[in-house]
């Protein structure tokens, strides 16, 4: 099984909730498919290192990787020519497609989380959402 994990570049702290749903999708040897922005990819990126999780994949819009903290697998995404917020979308839609659901730590307000739960509701897959206050 293959979780589409990601969230708010606002965030800060992963929560104990946050962190029971990745322990709970690590007690599963669930392939967590993962970012490679800051905020909540490089946030959980550390927690899997911090606890020596490996089955996870990093997915990278275009060559150059911005985090990579566990040295894990990295997917990369080809977007020629595109940029900004289009370019970093495509890494999004990829992980969205090749998984079978979603959990997503969002501030209630960032448009890229909100795209990829719309996105991956429409394509008929599971999303489970933690929401985060502002911090």
């Amino acid at each position: 099984m293959n979780v589409f994990v990601g969230g708010s570049k606002t965030i800060t702290k992963l929560t104990d909730e946050a962190k029971l749903a990745i322990d709970e999708l690590c007690a599963t040897e669930t392939c967590i498919l993962i970012g490679d922005c800051f905020g909540v990819d490089k946030l959980i990126q550390e927690y899997l290192t911090d606890i020596g999780y490996t089955n996870v994949t990093v997915y990278v819009s275009g060559y150059i990787i911005r985090n990579n903290v566990g040295v894990f697998p990295v997917k990369y995404i080809e977007c020629e020519k595109l940029d900004g917020y289009e370019f970093y979308k495509q890494k999004d839609i990829a992980m969205a497609d090749d998984a079978d659901g979603g959990l997503m730590l969002w501030d209630g307000r960032t448009r890229g989380t909100e795209q990829n739960i719309i996105y991956l509701k429409s394509i008929g897959k599971p999303v489970r959402i933690i929401s985060y206050s502002r911090e």
